[in-house]
């Protein structure tokens, strides 16, 4: 258990230095911002569970204006009607959880608190009830500012990342997880629409890849469940454009191959994606979270 929660700290710190890089105080040589770090091993032996960031971390860099907030992306609230079976009740959970967060990063909160209703629904119906403790929910009704919501967002997470693992459940926390991170992706592609050389969001929606395949890397540790197996699939699509993109040396443009089962990450490297892979990235990933969103999967 202690390891678990060492590796998901890690992880979560990871995420954020992704999703946050664009954002940081650090200027480069040439007045931009340095997002660039050390270089990190991560190998699929150590790598025990994958998490993805914590709502916080997740929407933080919309602080910094570079995508305008839209309802038209959000899993319609309908649909979790639709979710009949544990997995995509799960799955569903985890695309409004990222809804919610959503929301909250952008001070919506009136939307906010529809969703979170949704998300308590679903959360007694995957045994996740007593997490939201009626002391949680009723923050929802004193907030003042866009930090408060976030920071109450924030603390519904780790609250049920806490009862997962100490329940030990492993799939669904999986399944939030993908999900999750499926409907921040969503969100994210459709919010920038748009391939635009040299753009941040844009090399954020990049740098996805190293999370992507640590996420696969950990659902591969479980295929022997059949939920799992099947998730694996139907991310398969996803993992095929990831696959096409480059990790470079900045400073001498050469293509980086890891040594065996390690992923590089950060350092003096960049992941170069083309308009193209862009393009294919998202409506992919369109495709793969419309299925779920709509329980057709």
């Amino acid at each position: 258990m202690k390891t678990q929660l060492r590796i998901i700290k890690f992880m979560t710190a990871f995420v954020l230095m992704l999703w946050l890089g664009s954002c940081g105080d650090g200027d480069g040589k040439d007045g931009k911002k340095d997002t660039t770090s050390n270089v990190t091993e991560i190998n699929q032996e150590n790598l025990v569970t994958y998490l993805i960031p914590s709502p916080k971390d997740m929407f933080g860099f919309t602080r910094e204006g570079q995508l305008k907030y839209s309802n038209a992306f959000l899993n319609k609230k309908e649909n979790a009607d639709k979710y009949l079976d544990t997995k995509s009740k799960e799955m569903g959970f985890g695309l409004y959880s990222a809804d919610l967060a959503y929301a909250a990063a952008f001070n919506q909160t009136n939307t906010a608190g529809e969703y979170l209703k949704i998300v308590e629904s679903l959360s007694d119906k995957i045994g996740l009830g007593s997490v939201f403790t009626e002391a949680l929910v009723g923050r929802f009704k004193n907030i003042e500012s866009k930090d408060s919501l976030l920071r109450v967002t924030n603390d519904t997470y780790y609250e049920v990342i806490k009862y997962l693992e100490e329940n030990d459940r492993t799939t669904t926390l999986s399944l939030i997880s993908a999900g999750g991170w499926l409907e921040t992706m969503y969100i994210v592609v459709n919010l920038q629409g748009k391939f635009k050389a040299n753009n941040e969001v844009i090399q954020l929606i990049a740098d996805q890849k190293n999370i992507f395949e640590n996420m696969m890397l950990s659902l591969e540790q479980r295929q022997g469940d059949e939920i799992i197996a099947s998730l694996i699939k139907e991310l398969k699509p996803i993992e095929a454009i990831y696959s096409e993109l480059e990790v470079v040396n900045i400073e001498n443009p050469e293509k980086v191959s890891p040594k065996g089962n390690q992923i590089l990450v950060g350092g003096t490297t960049k992941i170069m994606m083309t308009e193209d892979q862009f393009n294919r990235l998202k409506k992919t990933i369109s495709d793969v979270r419309n299925k779920f969103a709509n329980a057709s999967v």
